[in-house]
This record gives structure tokens, sequence and C-alpha cells, in this order.
């Protein structure tokens, strides 16, 4: 659907544009988006779409902080992120939400949304850095399950099969591979200014090394993976002992430890 109906927006677009697209890129609005509705629908309507635009942004980033906040809440569960015991508890008086992660994703996306007010360059790489980094972290699982996990795979309600689900996973790593490459390429070229280079490249780069950095020096000597969250009586034999091969604990009913932070301060165990 998203397809479908973008697919018709760029239509509408393409037919109410400016000729002269210069007009349109160097708009006094900032905004090309915004000159296109003006030339096309004047004012009253352009404040119309702008308000509207605004509001699905907003909830949009809403829906983003929930998702957000819940893997990073995840990740803390396991030990996987610096200070994963400040992120891990489970507020009980805002009604079991965790509350540290969901202000943790908060202040970190205000600091990076701070970029966008250094230059142009700076904001094409954080909206760049989106993609790269959402292309990556589908891209890993895929790539971990067909080379390391094939064993253990537990296929879900939708299922293509043992003969097209390999394929499928192949090709959907060598299109989010493309698009990571997509999204390093400047908006200008090919000779880039510093004006125009694209540094999503020197972020992600940052990000991804630092990462693995601590990975290698200290997380790969206490990390043993995600918590088991689904019953062993689901796993077949062949799956169980694959588990069981790297070290990790298979039991009927998977146990997961939650901290939760009651209102007078105090953390249960569960």
């Amino acid at each position: 659907s998203c397809w479908l109906f973008g697919f018709i927006i760029m239509i509408v677009l393409a037919a109410t544009i400016n000729p002269e697209l210069e007009s349109v890129t160097g708009s006094n609005f900032g905004q090309p988006m915004a000159q296109i509705y003006y030339d096309a629908i004047g004012k009253n309507g352009t404040m119309g779409l702008m308000s509207l635009l605004f509001i699905v942004q907003f909830l949009m980033g809403i829906s983003i902080l929930v998702a957000a906040s819940r893997q990073t809440w995840a990740f803390s569960r396991d030990g996987a992120l610096p200070f994963s015991s400040f992120f891990r508890p489970i507020s009980q008086r805002f009604g079991y939400i965790p509350f540290r992660a969901i202000w943790g994703c908060v202040l970190l996306a205000a600091i990076l949304g701070l970029l966008s007010l250094i230059a142009p360059a700076a904001a094409q790489a954080l909206f760049s850095l989106a993609v790269a980094g959402n292309n990556l972290a589908w891209a890993t699982p895929i790539l971990a399950r067909v080379v390391w996990g094939q064993r253990k795979f537990k296929p879900g309600p939708f299922y293509t099969g043992d003969r097209f689900s390999v394929p499928v996973a192949w090709t959907a790593i060598t299109f989010l591979a493309f698009g990571i490459i997509l999204s390093m390429f400047p908006v200008e070229g090919p000779d880039p200014t510093p004006q125009s280079m694209n540094y999503t490249v020197v972020i992600n780069v940052f990000v991804w090394g630092g990462a693995l950095t601590f990975y290698f020096l200290n997380a790969r000597a206490w990390f043993t993976g995600p918590k088991i969250t689904i019953a062993a009586d689901d796993l077949t034999e062949e799956q169980q002992v694959a588990i069981r091969e790297e070290g990790l604990d298979v039991q009927s009913v998977a146990r997961e430890e939650l901290h939760i932070k009651n209102d007078e301060g105090n953390t249960r165990k569960f």
C-alpha cells in the first residue's frame, strides 16, 4: 500500500511542480514541498497541508519512540548496551513501562536532531543514517539466520518453505546492502564539495566501529546473546541440540528476569 499510494503521490507532484526546478529547490520557504503546495493551491491550502504533515510526522515520531524504547529495553535486559543496569528497570508507577529507556531515547534523539541545525550536509547525513541503520538492523538477523542459524530457525505463521525461504533471504540481504551503499552517496556529484558531501559514512563507521570495538574488547567475555523467550516444547530436537551446542540453556518455559521499580523506589525481580 505504501508503494501504491507513494507512486500516486509522485504522479501528482510531477504533474503540479513548477517546470523551473531552481525556483522550487531554492524556495524562500526552505522546503521544496511547501513551494510545490504554494504554487498549486495557494497560501491557505499550503498552510493546511503543511499543518497536516506536521501532525503526521509527530505521530510517526511517537510510534518510532515506542518501538525504539522497547528495543532499547530489550537490549538492556540482555546486557547488550552500555549502562544496561540503568535502563533495564520497568516503572510500576507509570504503568509498567520502560520509563528510563523511553527518556533515554528521547534525549539521544534530541542530541541527534541538533545536527540538523549545523548545516544541510549534517541534516542529510542524519536522514541517510536512518536508512543505513535500519537496513543494517534488518539485514543482520537475516544474514545470521541463513549463514549460522539455519538449524535453529523456527518458522513463523507465514513461511515460504524450505525451497524459497533461503533465496528470498539472500534477495533481501542483497537489496538491503544496495540500499546501505546508495544512502552513502553524496547529493551532488561527481565532485562533491565539503558542503554537499554525504557524511553518513563517517557517522555510521563511528557507530558501527564503536559497537564492534566494545564487543571485541569487553562484551564478548560475558555476552551470550538474547534471552530465549520461546518454550522448548515449540522447538524440534535438532533445534534444541543446536542451541545447547552454543552453551545456552533451553528450558520448558524460558525464564526472563524483569526488574520492576515500584513507587517506593524498590526493585523487584520476576
